[in-house]
C-alpha cells in the first residue's frame, strides 16, 4: 500500500512541477513546427534545466544520447539567442533521426546539429545491455571536447536491455572539457544507476538529484541553472 501511494504522490507531484517550466520554455516549444510529446520525452523541468545551463554557463558543444525534441528545443535557442554552440545528437534509430531532421530542416535549424545514427550492438562487458555502436560514436566525436552532455538514450526499456545506457560513460569520459554539466534522465532505474556510479568513479564529479528521474553531475565553476 505505501508503495502505491509513494507512487502516486511522486506522479503527482511531478506533474505539478512541470507548469512554471512549461510557461517559461513555450516560446522554444510552439515557434515552429508541432512537436510530439509523448512519455518518452524530456519532461519540461528537465528541458528548462538543459537550455539554463546553456544560456547561463555558455555551453558551446552539445552530446546527446537519445534524439527528439531536446535536439530541437536546444537548436531553436542557438538561433534565438544567437549562440556560439553546436549539437552532436547519437541515436540508434535512422528513421527516427530522419523525422527530427525533416523539422529542423523546414525551421532552418540543419547548421546547428550534427546527426550521428549507430544501430546498438550486444555489448561484451555487461549483461542486459545493447549499446551504441562504438565504431560510429568514437569516429563521429574524434577529439571534440563535449561541456554538456544528455543522456537520455539508447532504448533501455525492456528487461533485455534495461543496463544499455551504463556503457555511454565510454563515449564521452576523453571528450570532456574542463568545464561540463552532464544530465542523466531515468536516473531511478538500473542501468543509469549504474551510468552514475561509473561517472562518479572515473569523472570524480558527484550528482546532483532533481527528483528522483532526474540527475545532474557539473564540474567546474557555474551559475546555476537548476528550476
Amino acid at each position: 500500500m505505501k508503495k502505491k501511494i509513494d507512487y502516486i504522490l511522486r506522479k503527482f507531484f511531478l506533474h505539478k512541477n512541470e507548469e512554471l517550466p512549461a510557461f517559461l520554455i513555450q516560446k522554444l516549444y510552439h515557434q515552429g513546427s508541432y512537436l510530439p510529446y509523448t512519455t518518452s520525452s524530456l519532461k519540461f523541468r528537465f528541458l528548462a534545466c538543459l537550455v539554463n545551463d546553456i544560456v547561463v554557463n555558455g555551453r558551446t558543444s552539445v552530446l546527446e544520447f537519445g534524439s527528439g525534441i531536446s535536439t530541437i528545443i536546444v537548436a531553436r535557442l542557438i538561433k534565438m539567442n544567437n549562440l556560439n554552440c553546436t549539437i552532436t545528437t547519437v541515436d540508434e534509430s535512422a528513421e527516427w533521426q530522419e523525422i527530427i531532421k525533416k523539422i529542423l530542416k523546414e525551421e532552418n535549424l540543419s547548421d546547428y546539429v550534427n546527426f550521428v545514427c549507430a544501430p546498438t550492438v550486444k555489448s561484451t562487458d555487461l549483461e542486459l545491455s545493447y549499446e551504441y555502436n562504438g565504431e560510429v560514436v568514437f569516429a563521429a566525436n574524434g577529439d571534440k571536447k563535449f561541456d554538456l552532455v544528455l543522456v537520455d538514450g539508447p532504448s533501455a526499456w525492456q528487461k533485455t536491455n534495461i543496463m544499455s545506457r551504463a556503457s555511454n560513460l565510454k563515449f564521452m569520459k576523453n571528450n570532456m572539457a574542463d568545464k561540463y554539466t552532464i544530465f542523466v534522465d531515468n536516473s531511478d532505474r538500473p542501468g543509469e544507476t549504474e551510468l552514475a556510479k561509473r561517472i562518479q568513479a572515473e569523472l570524480k564529479v558527484r550528482p546532483i538529484y532533481l527528483d528522483p528521474t532526474f540527475m545532474t553531475f557539473s564540474k567546474g565553476q557555474h551559475f546555476n541553472y537548476v528550476i
